[in-house]
């Protein structure tokens, strides 16, 4: 996590605040890329309370504009553990 977009403060802080980032390195971590089905990095994936992937994006991106995705996820998140 420490090229591309999460090196911006914004993304940090946002990050912080609302989830709980883990990173996978490709090779001592295979089991995860396999789990998720990924095959090029970086990936990122939000999942729910209940493990359910809710959104994915692969590639590099301004952080501004990953923000604003992550945005329309947790608001994802928080209306389908409303709605259980």
């Amino acid at each position: 996590m420490g090229t591309g977009t999460f090196p911006d403060r914004d993304f940090q802080t946002y990050i912080g605040k609302y989830f709980v980032p883990l990173k996978y390195i490709s090779g001592p971590d295979a089991e995860q890329f396999c789990r998720f089905g990924v095959t090029v990095e970086p990936a990122f994936i939000v999942l729910d309370s209940e493990g359910n992937e809710i959104y994915r994006k692969i590639g590099y991106f301004e952080a501004d504009l990953l923000i604003e995705q992550m945005e329309r996820a947790r608001k994802k998140a928080a209306h389908r553990a409303a709605s259980h």
